[in-house]
């Protein structure tokens, strides 16, 4: 039986290079799963995925742990009591710890605020997720992030705690997890107590920043997306840079693109006005009339439906059936049919039927396409 693998990231989460002995190296499906004395590789768990890096510059694909056992996971084999030298992803490590360490912040905070409880949470490598229990206003969130914030301003200090099962009664923590045995509590300073597994940053300093992104109604709570320290900069370095060219095309300051884009919405809603009144205007001189009793039959070269309906809204007052067509190429047209009072049902069902066309509508008016030559339509009112 292969014995437990010595934690080394759970002591400490700085750890970058480390040697290891080779426990076991067994093969499936052409993946080896290697086990190691002691390993830095934090495995996959707790919502966060499993460290990068390098076994003798061999990738590491993948770190999972079973009955305290941890296995790396690679695609070439190594000897056992091999010694091997490792070489953590420390990039990826060090932003995950910045931002895990940032969630623990936001849901202690919200718990001392509100008494809500964090019920899931999840991260990758560029946003962080987390679920709390309970409803929070765009103001409460203010309130969370700018806490948040204080308390990496205030550099507070983070350790772990490892209590006996008989200690635990002794300490007022944040846990979903019903476990007395090798409990491992995370301390933030003043701000939060929770059982984690995972590293962490040693001062809430190394955060940076929280920035909390969004914030939506779900499941009777509140779901939160945030991002903290390298990757919340990263963020508003593109946003900056994103602000920077809509203030240039929109020639604003910095703080006035939202007055800008406001003024410009307006102007742009009265030109589609003045347009829409236009085209109908031109829809009416270009109206080419074949009446026959009380029907009438509308040709208007490239128009769009809304001109049909408006031209049709004029002429129901004169006529008691009304065909308008536009043609969209040679052989196909758009269609309104429309009356005041009559229903015009079965006037385009036989319209589709004859032209082999689609459309519908209310009672006293229908749209759709057909595929026809102007003579034969004109044909099919004679």
């Amino acid at each position: 039986m292969i014995k437990p693998t010595i934690k080394l990231y759970e002591n400490d989460s700085y750890i970058k290079e480390f040697f290891a002995t080779v426990l076991s190296c067994e093969e499936k499906d052409g993946i080896y799963y290697v086990v190691l004395d002691k390993t830095a590789f934090f495995p996959e768990g707790g919502g966060q995925d499993a460290d990068k890096g390098k076994i003798c510059n061999v990738d590491v694909l993948d770190v999972q742990i079973k009955d305290d056992v941890i296995y790396h996971k690679v695609n070439k084999p190594f000897n056992e009591n091999e010694t091997v030298s490792c070489e953590i992803d420390w990039e990826t490590r060090f932003s995950r710890m910045q931002n895990h360490t940032g969630e623990h912040i936001v849901s202690g905070v919200i718990h001392s605020l509100f008494g809500y409880n964090n019920v899931g949470f999840h991260m990758n490598d560029t946003l962080v997720t987390l679920d709390v229990d309970g409803s929070l206003s765009d103001k409460d969130i203010k309130r969370v992030e700018l806490k948040s914030n204080k308390a990496i301003y205030d550099n507070k200090n983070i350790k772990a705690i490892y209590p006996t099962a008989s200690e635990l009664d002794n300490y007022d923590y944040r846990s979903k997890l019903d476990i007395t045995e090798g409990v491992r509590l995370i301390e933030i300073e003043d701000t939060d107590l929770c059982a984690c597994c995972a590293p962490h940053v040693a001062k809430t300093g190394e955060i940076g920043i929280i920035k909390i992104i969004s914030h939506i109604p779900y499941k009777k709570g509140t779901r939160i997306e945030m991002l903290c320290g390298m990757l919340a900069f990263n963020d508003y370095s593109n946003l900056h840079s994103t602000n920077k060219s809509v203030m240039n095309m929109l020639s604003a300051k910095r703080f006035e693109i939202p007055e800008s884009v406001e003024r410009i919405q307006s102007e742009l809603t009265s030109a589609r006005v003045e347009n829409k009144k236009l085209l109908s205007e031109l829809a009416t001189l270009k109206m080419e009339k074949h009446i026959n009793e009380n029907t009438v039959c509308v040709f208007i070269d490239g128009v769009s439906y809304d001109e049909l309906r408006n031209c049709s809204n004029s002429l129901i007052e004169e006529f008691e059936y009304c065909y308008l067509f536009s043609n969209t190429d040679a052989d196909n047209y758009i269609y309104v049919v429309s009356s005041k009072e009559n229903s015009v049902r079965d006037l385009v069902q036989n319209l589709n039927k004859t032209f082999n066309g689609k459309g519908g509508g209310r009672d006293t008016y229908a749209q759709g396409k057909i595929t026809a030559s102007k003579d034969e339509i004109l044909k099919f009112f004679v």
